[in-house]
Formats: C-alpha cells, sequence, structure tokens
C-alpha cells in the first residue's frame, strides 16, 4: 500500500497574509509575497443566508494595489504558455495550457539543486551577463557577476525530473540560466517542470529585447511546455537532492496560470 509515513514534508510556498477590507469598515493589514506584491482583498456580505466571503481585488484608491484586480501570478504559482505567452511573435504553435497538461507534469519525483557553491566572480573582458528585467543588457568587464550554469552543475538532474532550483545569491551575483543549459533540461533531461525560488537564480532576462529573441528562459520551457513554479520558499532546506514533488494547478480552463500549494516529501534517512 502506497504510505508517506516517514517521509518528512517541507511546504515550498510562501505564507501570505492578505490586507482585507472587512464590511464593517476596518482595514486588517497584510503582508506582501515573495516578489514584494501585495495582497489585497475586499470582504463582502451574501444576502441569501448572511455569510461572508472575500473578493480577490483592492477597492479603487487603496494605497497598496492601485490595479484593483489581481491576478492568478500572485505567490507560489505555475504557468503555462497558451494564454500567456502563446500570442508572441515566433512562439510555438503547440504550446498548450495548464489545463490541457496531464496532472502528472505538476507532481512526482525531483531533482534539488541548491547551485550556492557557483560563486559569483569578476567579467573578464568579451565576457556578458544579463541583467536581468530592463533595458540596460550588458556588462563592463571587471564587475562581480553571477556565473552561468552549466549541465555539469546539475548532474543529479534525472531524465523526466521535475527540477528545483535555487542559490543563496542575490541580484547581479546570481548564478544565471543560459539558452543552452535550458535546451540541455529540454531536450537531453526531458524535464516535465521547472520550480525556482524567489531569488537566487537568475532567470527572467532580456524581457525588452523585440521578439522573438525576448525572455528566452521562458520562451524555451513554455514552449516546449514546460511549466514553470515560482517564486518557492525553502529549496535550501531540503537535506536530499531527490524528493517527491506536489503542487497541483486548479482544474479551470483558459486560466494561464494557477496558484499552487507546493510541497516537497523527503524520504526518511536510511539507517
Amino acid at each position: 500500500m502506497f504510505s508517506l509515513d516517514g517521509y518528512r514534508i517541507v511546504d515550498l510556498s510562501p505564507r501570505v497574509r492578505a490586507r482585507v477590507y472587512r464590511v464593517d469598515g476596518t482595514v486588517e493589514e497584510g503582508t506582501r509575497d515573495p516578489y514584494g506584491r501585495p495582497w489585497v482583498m475586499e470582504e463582502g456580505r451574501f444576502a441569501g443566508d448572511n455569510s461572508l466571503f472575500t473578493l480577490y481585488s483592492a477597492p479603487e484608491g487603496d494605497s497598496e494595489w492601485h490595479q484593483q484586480r489581481m491576478t492568478s501570478h500572485h505567490g507560489a504559482h505555475v504557468q503555462g504558455g497558451k494564454g500567456h505567452i502563446s500570442h508572441w511573435l515566433g512562439a510555438s504553435p503547440d504550446m498548450k495550457g495548464l489545463w490541457e497538461m496531464p496532472i502528472e507534469t505538476f507532481m512526482g519525483e525531483a531533482s534539488v539543486c541548491n547551485l550556492s557553491h557557483l560563486a559569483p566572480r569578476v567579467l573578464g573582458e568579451g565576457e556578458t551577463y544579463p541583467l536581468g528585467e530592463g533595458y540596460s543588457l550588458s556588462s563592463k568587464a571587471g564587475e562581480l557577476r553571477g556565473v552561468e550554469i552549466k549541465p555539469e552543475h546539475l548532474g543529479n538532474v534525472a531524465k523526466g525530473d521535475i527540477v528545483l532550483m535555487t542559490s543563496s545569491h542575490q541580484g547581479l551575483e546570481q548564478p544565471w540560466l543560459s539558452p543552452a543549459t535550458v535546451a540541455w533540461l529540454i531536450e537531453d533531461r526531458e524535464i516535465k517542470m521547472l520550480g525556482l525560488s524567489a531569488t537566487g537564480i537568475l532567470w527572467q532576462y532580456d524581457l525588452k529585447v523585440a521578439a522573438p529573441d525576448n525572455s528566452p528562459v521562458r520562451r524555451m520551457l513554455l514552449g516546449a511546455n514546460v511549466p514553470i513554479a515560482h517564486p518557492l520558499v525553502d529549496i535550501d532546506q531540503l537535506k536530499s537532492d531527490r524528493v517527491i514533488y506536489v503542487g497541483l494547478p486548479l482544474r479551470m480552463n483558459k486560466f494561464e496560470a494557477s496558484f499552487i500549494r507546493a510541497v516537497a516529501y523527503e524520504a526518511p534517512e536510511e539507517a
């Protein structure tokens, strides 16, 4: 019989408390998700039986969230390609939505890749480093930057794995995922999902480059129907480099991203 007895459960989802506008006029202050986004909700009253509910939105003029409505890209979530980037120039015509992927995509054996040992180094002449989300896309020799993540750094990734990736580095000292390594993960390792901590791995870069060269990591993974889960927490608390991962999306059509409760199960240590 299947049993998880003895397994250690590690919650990879951040705990976030919403800012709530109550029907009595009070406001309960909340926290932000790992990307610094606030969660704002409005309490309402159902006339049928006087029960209470909360809407996932902010009232007009809220100082924390000016856009009023919020999206399923807040907090720990998993995203697919269709409905998200399928309209991009050069996007794969075979891109699937989360609702079209088998449930096994979001659960199963996972390799844990803590890349804290990849120390940043000073850039040499002619070397490049992606500078992140803005327009500034080149570095100068002599600057301290994170190193490229290469296949030899991911030796515990087996074919068909879910991959959980993190490091202790921050900002421009984070190791970065290159298109060459992403191609290896897709084509050679045939990974089925990638999970990333909020910081530690630079993978969102070249966002402002003209299509079809923009956002290469997102474009490649989602184009190959490898969903991305982020921002996860406590990957660095996992003691084993092999775990069982579960992070299921809501079963909802045309949902380009979905909130998840991501957890990892670590097998009992051998005596």
